[in-house]
């Protein structure tokens, strides 16, 4: 029974709630980090979700960089590009990745390593502890808050499609112009399987003067990669194609 962490998140909270800014005089103010608070503050949390999830044995899960979206999508986070980032981010993952089992892989985010993971059967009973709301594009079991939350397939793919709808201002990439989450609902309406989900995302993007080709870029954008869509050993990701996914031909 193992906790699947996103440790990208959980270092960067850390350093970042750990900062402390010192006023030295009237002119000097400095940042400071201890970096064993930082330390403290993992080991706060892991103790927190084992207690929750009932787990002992965690995975730190970190990204790789570039990764294959970046390949698929010039701009694809590029509005982070010169963003200050916390103190201590190199040295406190260099501490976790030697504390705690992890796992890198080649060209991924964490997120796909930890969706790959939960959807391998590699471990047992794997639980994906991550705010990130892209994890519930995953069918997995999924630590968020304060309880561990089920995510059904069907719930899974409907929250992928509805992503490669409105696309993500975070990660930066478009989606559709115009499209939230509430037009992403009206726009799937019933539809519950991914071949009707799938449907009427093409159509939506037609409906707009947009291609078939940019809502499929904006899926395989959106979609967070299960066990199936990457090669352990080569590295490689299998890009999702809608004529080779069972779940295209099955009750998705």
């Amino acid at each position: 029974m193992t906790l699947l962490i996103d440790a990208d998140h959980l270092i960067y909270a850390g350093c970042a709630a750990c900062e402390c800014d010192i006023r030295w005089d009237e002119w000097i103010n400095t940042l400071h980090l201890e970096q064993a608070d930082v330390k403290d503050y993992i080991t706060m949390r892991l103790s927190y979700w084992r207690e929750v999830s009932g787990h002992n044995d965690v995975v730190m899960c970190f990204s790789d960089y570039p990764t294959f979206r970046h390949e698929l999508h010039s701009e694809y986070k590029a509005n982070r590009i010169g963003k200050r980032k916390p103190l201590g981010l190199r040295d406190i993952r260099k501490w976790t990745a030697e504390q705690y089992e992890s796992r890198t892989c080649v060209g991924l985010e964490a997120d796909d390593t930890m969706a790959l993971l939960a959807t391998s059967g590699l471990y047992k009973d794997p639980i994906i502890v991550s705010i990130d709301k892209d994890m519930r594009t995953v069918p997995c079991s999924l630590l968020a808050g304060d309880e561990v939350e089920t995510i059904h397939p069907a719930q899974a793919n409907r929250v992928w499609m509805t992503q490669a709808l409105t696309g993500d201002s975070t990660d930066n990439y478009p989606g559709i112009k115009g499209v939230g989450p509430a037009k992403a609902a009206k726009i799937l309406g019933e539809a519950g399987t991914l071949p009707d989900m799938w449907e009427k995302v093409v159509a939506a993007y037609r409906k707009e003067g947009l291609t078939f080709k940019d809502a499929l870029l904006n899926a395989r954008l959106a979609r967070i990669l299960r066990y199936g869509d990457y090669d352990f050993h080569a590295g490689t990701v299998h890009l999702w194609d809608p004529d080779a996914d069972p779940a295209m031909k099955a009750n998705g």
